[in-house]
């Protein structure tokens, strides 16, 4: 018996932010996630506790991955999972003409501090969002997310 698979079963995506500032940053982005069909979320080197403010219980719905070292988040990136930085640099796609993979890994860094060269080296792609200034990351992610899911039709 042959099976037929739609393209679109092969898509998935997780997003995640390195060193975190805010639990509540962490907790708006689980939320868009969920909402937006992300298979998992993650953080590096920081802790979540789950938040009484959590009306949804997302943390019954999807994954939340906490990576204790940037080495350790490396090493699990799934195969065939383009790594994708969100990140003011010179070799970023502006968001708007960015093609996003069937399957992705998103990371984001807290505003102040950006994605350290050791990560940015081992991302595939770079987009940054349009404007002057760093927007907050929970902002930043949800609008990723929401750009996936419009672009490609989920």
């Amino acid at each position: 018996m042959s099976r037929t698979l739609d393209p679109a079963d092969q898509r998935y995506f997780g997003i995640g932010i390195f060193r975190p500032k805010t639990a509540e940053n962490i907790g708006t982005l689980w939320r868009t996630a969920y909402i937006y069909g992300a298979s998992f979320i993650f953080v590096i080197e920081a802790k979540y506790n789950k938040k009484s403010c959590d009306i949804l219980k997302v943390w019954s719905k999807i994954p939340l991955f906490q990576y204790e070292s940037t080495e350790a988040f490396l090493e699990t990136v799934p195969y065939s999972c383009k790594l994708v930085g969100i990140e003011m640099d010179q070799r970023s796609i502006p968001i708007k003409d960015y093609v996003h993979p069937d399957r992705a890994v998103y990371l984001l860094c807290s505003e102040d501090n950006g994605i350290p060269k050791i990560i940015k080296d081992k991302c595939q792609d770079l987009i940054v969002l349009p404007g002057e200034r760093s927007l907050n990351v929970a902002v930043a992610g949800s609008i990723v997310v929401f750009d996936r899911v419009n672009k490609l039709g989920i």
